[in-house]
């Protein structure tokens, strides 16, 4: 049996760990200790620092091996050169090594071959940085020459950034030096390559999606390369140069460039695959298991002709997952149901770990890998798939996955009841998932205080308030009086109040200088505040509650996957239409098959339409939603069960909240969800609806139950 030392045992080198078994092949793990998922995997441990190549050929020796390799690491890259040459097996020499571990030594190699690559100079002080200076355009990139990735790498635009991302870069070396060296101004992409027996055996121009700190990183590739026909024959031109420049052989090959006004340039390149799915992007795009290829070539096998002939060339593409937010995590969220073109969708993290916003590779949460028919349909596809994944953190408002209890029938028709009343938070309801939504929007925008719109009715207004008194950010309610008397009694109005929100009384005509002037307040005792309905008049946060119902629409559908079960309709009560405007932009981007019916319990339906149809257009472009279906035809909804307006009641209604609670167990309220309800079963019986699933989706409204209670809606 063949036996390979891996140099690393993370996450990055478990395929090849996993590979080597499937081929027959003993694996030796290389690497320091610690909780690493390749000592697991493989068949004998050898603990040693990669970064030490002495170290590591001293250990070599003794372990007979066949082969040494890694994937996705750049530490172990001189390692791998002095146990190729000292134990006399298969992989590129130390001297290529070397050259494909250093910076510096592999821009001299490059330049004296003629490749095309930004100008640079070595640099040991402040004084030799002052000459560079001298002879290079701003911008330039300081360079620790001895770091993977984006570590010790600095853009400076002025000589003070250079001056002290000079020390910054000397901090990060082991060496005496650095590089300081043009910045080429362009877009980065990659070529993966192999080369045995110095014969390259292919060469793969990629895609790089990037994210740009000092420098861009790689956070996803893809093919083909979409410049193919006007810059193919030049990248692998200094390609095939780069690789004899730096004299590798029998290695995978990992090569970065950029690329301006036609001109092809070489970044960097070392003798391993590369990471962020680089190896399953090639071996997709070849039909082949990429990681086995990388342990036949350093076992000595012939592979030449793994890269010939007919290959499939399949479009696909890799992207690393990230948090958006800190915090540690409390549920991972995953929508997406299996499918033939995911061909992996896996998270790194699990709850109770650390997260936050993206700065470098150590801050992925996962991945997800992609194949299709053509690359503009994988990067359709990876919008909806990320559209999918969501982290909940610790210290949000506890959302939960609502249960779907089924109810009494009605007309022949199943009904069933999601309780989205039961998310416990504040007595629950809708508004909880909404008030989340704020709250991070609120975050990222950088504000700290909050100001809410709404009357002593509203479960927005008592749930955010909640969710401000408990985050212990400051709080404003505008409390708009014309439709329903301000002095009415009520179960929200108590909560309200009890929350210690400030309250701004206006008319309808004054709510956009009311909502000024409580801006104004705030920022005269230095907060930034955020309004839930965006500008003073109430306009540009439409999309941000919609979401939060795009996100439960998608909830929805995995449950109906998991009941085996398919709902003909949704109902619910429509106010604002955010719920609503949710779940049919969730609706068109599935394409699904079946209605979505809002009972108006506030505005005529001609209006409420018009809102709809707005916000839909406005959540596409904002965050360009593929939307499957038209919209029109989708929005559907009946004001003819207003029962005289908003707040106001009939006994079909009062006997709809009875019949809930002594049948179902189940509260209604007379605002909301009892006259929504009520709507539903006169709408499937003049509509004459039979033999359906329906969905009855309850926004909560529990204190309203109370005061229906009070109001006698049992006498």
């Amino acid at each position: 049996m063949k036996r390979v030392l891996i140099l690393g045992a993370s996450y990055t080198q478990t395929p090849l760990y996993e590979a080597a078994k499937k081929l027959g092949i003993e694996t030796i793990a290389g690497s320091i200790p610690g909780p690493y998922p390749g000592f697991d995997l493989a068949d004998e441990t050898a603990y040693m620092n990669i970064a030490d190549p002495e170290e590591c050929l001293e250990i070599a020796k003794g372990l007979e091996l066949d082969g040494v390799c890694t994937c996705g690491l750049d530490l172990g890259m001189r390692a791998i050169g002095a146990i190729s040459d000292g134990c006399h097996i298969p992989g590129p020499s130390r001297a290529a090594a070397e050259k494909a571990g250093n910076k510096f030594e592999m821009k001299k190699a490059l330049v004296a071959a003629g490749v095309q690559t930004a100008r640079f100079f070595c640099i040991h002080n402040e004084e030799e940085l002052e000459q560079a200076l001298d002879q290079l355009p701003f911008p330039v990139i300081l360079k620790a020459v001895d770091q993977m990735g984006s570590r010790g790498i600095f853009r400076s635009n002025t000589r003070e950034e250079a001056r002290e991302n000079f020390h910054k870069s000397m901090e990060a070396t082991a060496k005496d030096y650095c590089l300081v060296e043009e910045f080429i101004e362009g877009e980065i992409f990659g070529v993966e390559a192999m080369i045995q027996n110095g014969e390259v055996l292919f060469m793969l121009p990629n895609n790089i999606e990037a994210f740009v700190v000092t420098t861009p990183t790689p956070v996803g590739h893809s093919v083909p390369f979409k410049e193919e026909d006007l810059l193919g024959e030049q990248i692998r031109q200094q390609t095939e140069k780069a690789i004899r420049a730096l004299g590798l052989d029998n290695c995978p090959v990992n090569c970065d460039f950029i690329k301006r006004d036609g001109t092809v340039y070489v970044i960097e390149l070392t003798g391993r695959s590369g990471a962020t799915g680089l190896s399953e992007m090639t071996g997709i795009y070849y039909g082949l298991n990429y990681y086995e290829m990388i342990l036949r070539l350093a076992v000595g096998e012939d592979v030449s002709g793994c890269f010939k002939g007919d290959v499939p060339c399949t479009p696909n593409l890799t992207h690393t997952l990230m948090a958006d937010r800190k915090g540690i995590v409390r549920e991972i969220i995953n929508r997406n149901a299996p499918a033939q073109d995911i061909l992996d969708l896996s998270f790194n993290i699990e709850p109770g770990d650390a997260v936050q916003p993206y700065t470098n590779g150590r801050d992925r949460i996962g991945q997800v890998i992609l194949k299709g028919d053509s690359l503009a349909g994988c990067e359709r596809r990876l919008k909806e798939i990320l559209d999918r994944i969501s982290l909940r953190l610790e210290g949000d408002l506890p959302l939960t996955d609502t249960p779907v209890m089924e109810l009494s029938g009605i007309n022949n028709n199943r009904v069933f009841c999601k309780r989205e009343d039961t998310i416990p938070f504040s007595f629950g309801g809708n508004k909880v998932r909404f008030a989340q939504y704020y709250l991070e929007d609120m975050e990222r925008k950088g504000a700290n205080a909050m100001i809410l719109y709404g009357g002593y009715h509203s479960n927005l207004c008592r749930i955010l308030s909640a969710a401000c008194l408990k985050k212990g950010i400051p709080c404003s309610m505008i409390h708009m009086v014309d439709d329903i008397d301000p002095e009415e009694k009520s179960f929200n109005m108590s909560l309200i109040q009890a929350s210690g929100v400030k309250e701004y009384r206006c008319h309808k005509t004054g709510i956009a200088e009311c909502v000024q002037q409580a801006m104004d307040d705030f920022r005269a005792q230095g907060l930034e505040p955020y309004y839930i309905h965006g500008t003073i008049y109430g306009k540009g946060n439409e999309t941000t509650p919609m979401r939060a119902y795009v996100d439960t629409y998608r909830e929805i559908c995995q449950q109906e996957r998991e009941m085996g079960i398919h709902f003909d309709y949704i109902f619910l009560a429509t106010s604002t239409n955010s719920t609503q405007s949710g779940l049919v932009a969730g609706l068109c981007m599935d394409g699904d098959d079946r209605k979505i019916v809002g009972i108006s319990v506030t505005r005529p339906a001609d209006r409420a339409v018009q809102v709809i149809a707005a916000n839909l257009k406005e959540y596409q472009q904002k965050y360009d939603a593929s939307y499957r279906l038209c919209c029109n035809p989708e929005i559907l909804v009946e004001d003819a069960y207003l029962a005289g307006g908003y707040g106001c009641e009939n006994e079909g209604i009062r006997q709809t909240i009875r019949e809930a609670y002594l049948k179902d167990g189940m509260n209604l309220d007379a605002t909301y969800t009892g006259k929504a309800f009520w709507g539903m079963k006169e709408y499937l019986t003049s509509h004459h609806i039979q033999g359906k699933n329906i969905l009855f989706l309850h926004t909560g409204g529990t204190p309203l139950f109370f005061d229906a209670l009070e109001e006698g809606v049992f006498a």
